[in-house]
């Protein structure tokens, strides 16, 4: 016999005897905490959190997650190169965003850039939820 799969209405009960909203209740205590608080939910589904960092040539950089939260932002600028045989038009400056939750993990992404010689700054950035 096939299941049904189709979302139980609020207030009807599933067949373990439990009412939707007591499972939702106990969905809130396995939920993520952030900042001693909750993490944001509507109707037992976790909400998209949106972060913005706006890097030192006025480009803002974007990131949006439902699992994780993240408080600095790692901005790498690179040079450009002149043409080559390569690349006959020759490679345009760019930047390049990678997302921390802590500044120490920032600090540590950071050291491991700067081994290499291919970027012209690097930035950490303190992110703010949007």
């Amino acid at each position: 016999m096939a299941q049904n799969n189709k979302p139980l209405p609020q207030r009807q009960a599933t067949r373990s005897g439990e009412v939707l909203p007591a499972a939702r209740r106990d969905f809130r205590v396995l939920a993520k905490l952030v900042n001693g608080s909750y993490w944001p939910f509507h109707d037992g589904v976790i909400l998209r959190l949106k972060f913005e960092v706006i890097d030192g040539n006025g480009r803002v950089h974007k990131r949006s997650s439902a699992s994780y939260v993240y408080s600095h932002c790692l901005v790498i600028h690179f040079a450009p190169h002149p043409p080559s045989n390569l690349w006959p038009k020759g490679i345009a400056a760019c930047s390049h965003a990678e997302w921390a939750g802590s500044c120490t993990v920032a600090e540590r992404k950071a050291a491991r850039w700067r081994k290499d010689s291919c970027f012209e700054a690097i930035e950490i950035l303190e992110a703010r939820q949007v």
